[in-house]
């Protein structure tokens, strides 16, 4: 009798899950600000008025974004570098155009929708520029909207990556009426430089 007892006590034991510290949210917002070089690398998928599925690449660095997306072959679909003064896209075409707006300059040439400017923050989880956010239960961003024009962007934060310091967003899910842009980082590189 005691020997199942200890038995079924060491089984309990084994069965809780160890708790997550909880987060703290000015911390860890400070900490996703102090993040100036990171790059992330998954996938992208995008159901509008068009449907594509591609690799992402996202790399930030302070007063520089660069934005790589590729089909599964590998093949460019779209190379996007934007500066505060200057954007550049390399099309899946070849050709080379700049302009001012990295939104509108996707837009014009692609038909893809997308808020290239706020995707630097609202990529790792923080709500910069968000015209309201909500915080989930680890005290993490869990929501986010934004109204650009006549758009009003919503971006879910579905998952979260535990295992880089701070925790960065895993799994995402943009919304603008009926686009859905679905995003999963599977990989992200922090430099402290």
């Amino acid at each position: 009798m005691a020997g199942s007892s200890l038995l079924l006590t060491l089984l309990a034991g084994c069965a809780t899950q160890p708790e997550r510290p909880a987060v703290d949210w000015p911390s860890h917002q400070t900490s996703l600000t102090q993040l100036s070089h990171y790059q992330a690398k998954g996938k992208l998928g995008y159901r509008g008025t068009k449907r594509f599925g591609a690799n992402l690449m996202w790399q930030t660095t302070p007063g520089a974004d660069h934005l790589l997306l590729t089909n599964f072959l590998g093949k460019t679909l779209l190379k996007l570098d934007a500066t505060p003064s200057q954007v550049t896209l390399l099309g899946h075409d070849g050709k080379t155009y700049r302009g001012r707006d990295a939104s509108q300059l996707i837009y014009q040439l692609t038909d893809i929708n997308l808020p290239i400017e706020h995707m630097r923050h609202w990529l790792i989880g923080l709500p910069t520029g968000a015209d309201t956010y909500q915080l989930n239960s680890d005290n993490r961003v869990g929501y986010l909207a934004k109204q650009i024009g006549d758009q009003l962007w919503q971006l879910d934060y579905l998952e979260y990556d535990d295992a880089v310091t701070p925790a960065l967003p895993r799994r995402m899910q943009l919304t603008q009426d009926t686009l859905r842009i679905t995003l999963v980082i599977n990989e992200w590189q922090l430099n402290s430089k």
